[in-house]
């Protein structure tokens, strides 16, 4: 007879545990992760010139799936088994500014411990929430100053020339110049969010029958949504990558936005120029005035999720990210700035 108390008092804790993630809002009980974050810059400029080939394949056999991605998908110069590959591949390993790049790298994210602690607890989040889904292979590199986060089937590509600081020197000799809005973002610290926000965008993608702005501002707003969830001690302006008196514009012109948009008839506009407009990155929302920022609908967007998941406690953040008419998650939120 104890001992049948006990199963079911076992019983009764597990399924408590289990239930604080798969139905809660959010992770309760986060997965202890232990994430190994690989260094491919480190790998890649230490091979000798001299002996260079031998030390691709090398390179090949350590990072097989990677190599042929960051060839050909990043850095552009074909794959590892095309003709003239080797040759192709030491000129960008010679280039003078990537050259120095990478030892400007070396030097200041010889400890990237940070970062790997912030992405370890935002993937116990996740991992918590979405237990069927994989964790990425997370690698570094240097991309020449292409893509910030790439990511492919179980791989999620970290360029850190992509975030060598807002001030840094390889931006300001850039031509064309990088404008100040984007390097404001090219901070080290933006790295996490960055990370796992492109990472939900690859597991939960874009797929909408109607493709209207109002679809693309919940299907961002949505991302950011569960990055925040995943990473909630996170600051709004990291979150968002604006400037506190950008983020602060949108709060006291939330109601104004919204209705700007719905007097002009945008919403369900399925005109890609004036969608990318909209969603896309840039120095400001021209219709919003100078102060705002750019993609200031996806942060509307956010607003409506949050209402939705407000004003619909049975729904789980699993549940969030399975749905895909956008316009149902719209109808369902109540929002009313």
């Amino acid at each position: 007879m104890i001992k049948s108390k006990l199963l079911k008092l076992i019983l009764s804790i597990f399924s408590i545990i289990i239930l604080s993630c798969t139905n809660s809002k959010g992770p309760v009980n986060k997965v202890k992760m232990d994430l190994d974050v690989r260094r491919f810059e480190k790998d890649l400029f230490s091979i000798d010139l001299y002996d260079f080939e031998d030390g691709v394949t090398n390179l090949s056999d350590k990072y097989p799936e990677f190599l042929p991605l960051f060839t050909q998908g990043i850095i552009e110069i074909g794959s590892p088994v095309s003709d003239g590959f080797a040759d192709r591949f030491k000129l960008f390993f010679t280039d003078f500014t990537i050259y120095r790049v990478s030892e400007y790298i070396k030097e200041n994210f010889k400890d990237i411990s940070g970062i790997e602690k912030e992405l370890e607890n935002a993937f116990g989040n996740y991992s918590a929430c979405f237990p069927d889904m994989q964790i990425p292979k997370i690698i570094t590199c240097i991309s020449g100053f292409n893509q910030s986060i790439v990511t492919a089937d179980s791989i999620l590509a970290i360029s850190l020339d992509k975030y060598l600081g807002s001030g840094n020197e390889f931006y300001e000799l850039m031509y064309p110049p990088i404008p100040k809005y984007m390097r404001n973002k090219m901070i080290p610290e933006k790295i996490p969010s960055d990370a796992m926000n492109a990472w939900i965008i690859s597991e939960f993608p874009y797929n909408s029958k109607k493709d209207n702005l109002v679809s693309q501002m919940v299907f961002n707003g949505r991302a950011v949504y569960c990055t925040k969830i995943l990473m909630p001690s996170l600051p709004d302006t990291l979150l968002w990558g604006f400037t506190s008196s950008q983020l602060d514009f949108c709060k006291r012109n939330e109601k104004g936005m919204w209705e700007f948009l719905i007097e002009h008839k945008l919403l369900f506009s399925t005109d890609h120029f004036i969608i990318n407009q909209y969603v896309n990155d840039a120095p400001f929302t021209k219709d919003f005035s100078n102060e705002s920022p750019g993609r200031a609908v996806n942060w509307i967007g956010y607003q409506i999720v949050s209402s939705y998941m407000n004003n619909n406690k049975d729904i789980t953040l699993p549940d969030l990210m399975k749905e895909s008419n956008y316009l149902n998650i719209l109808n369902h939120s109540r929002y009313n700035p």
